[in-house]
This record gives structure tokens, sequence and C-alpha cells, in this order.
């Protein structure tokens, strides 16, 4: 009777597992507590689905959102809107950035990537709620029709510290598009 069991066991195995979805991981940035620390796990960061929009006032007129720069800079905005919820989930712990215009990733899963990076030579640090608040921005004012995003906004309430939310192929080139003069 067990082998039977069994049998008819395996032959719904593949149905059960259809239904399962497989997310990218969700990796925190250098410093930051990983997602085990925070009782949180990749399937959670993506089943929260879309925030709401931003609230416009809290960003520094330092900086002015920018979208793209080009097209290579765009991924799909799950991974973003997935590390989004994992820096909101971060509160008041800090997201700092080196000096010398240098960019640190916050977060990647996927193909996204969160890097922020300092309009000043001595570097910026933040809540990392209000980094999620400047990469929510970018969420809401530079996803295309197709799902995908990218782009720059200021932390909220810090124009000296610019987050920049796309495709892991670009971040090494935010530094420049940014201008930091």
């Amino acid at each position: 009777m067990s082998a039977r069991l069994l049998v008819h066991f395996l032959a719904l195995a593949p149905m059960a597992l259809a239904g399962t979805i497989q997310y990218p991981e969700v990796v925190p940035g250098p410093g930051l507590p990983s997602l085990q620390e925070l009782g949180l796990t990749t399937e959670q960061l993506y089943s929260m689905g879309p925030p709401e929009p931003a609230d416009l006032e809290a960003f520094s007129a330092n900086f002015v959102g920018k979208c793209g720069p080009a097209d290579a800079a765009y991924t799909n905005v799950n991974g973003i809107i997935a590390c989004y919820h994992y820096l909101k989930n971060l509160g008041t712990q800090r997201c700092t950035t080196p000096g010398n215009y240098k960019s640190i990733e916050f977060c990647h899963s996927g193909d996204a990537s969160i890097t922020g990076t300092s309009l000043k030579s001595n570097g910026a640090s933040s809540y990392c709620r209000d980094v999620a608040s400047g990469l929510l921005w970018v969420v809401d004012h530079c996803t295309r029709p197709n799902q995908s995003c990218a782009g720059a906004q200021a932390a909220g309430g810090n124009g000296n510290l610019v987050v920049f939310g796309g495709s892991k192929k670009w971040t090494g080139f935010i530094t420049a598009w940014v201008d930091l003069a």
C-alpha cells in the first residue's frame, strides 16, 4: 500500500511544484544586515508588491531626479521594488556612501542594482528608509510600459546622497552620469 501511495504522490508532485515561483535572491550591500537578521525572505520582499507613490516634498533641490540615462541602464522594475522593500525595512539603519565620489551598492536582485553616490568628496549618510524614498521616486517616475526601470534621485531629505536603481551593467557609470562637480 505504501508503494502505491508513493506513486500517487510522485504523480502529483509536478503539479504542486508548478505553482512555485522562483525569485532572484535579494542581496544586501556590504555592511548592511542580512535578510535573515531582519526576519525576511526574498519571497516576502517580492510579494509585498508595488509601494504607494512617493511624497515629492521630501526631496532636496540639490539634485533633480533623472530617468535612464540609456536603454542599457534599464532592468525589470520588480527587482528594484524588492530592494526598495529591503531598504525601507532597515528603517533608521544608516546607508553610507564612501568619499571621493565613489558608488556603493546597497542591494541587488537579479539584474537590478541599487547604488548610492555622494555629491560631496567626504561621503554621505542617510537613514536607509530615506534612501528607499529616493528609490521610490525612481520607481514612480522612471518605470516604462514594459516594466523596465532606471533612474536616480536624492535620498529623502538629503540632497548629497544620490540613489540609482537600474541594471547592474550600468552602475559603474553612475558617477559620471550624476555630474559630480
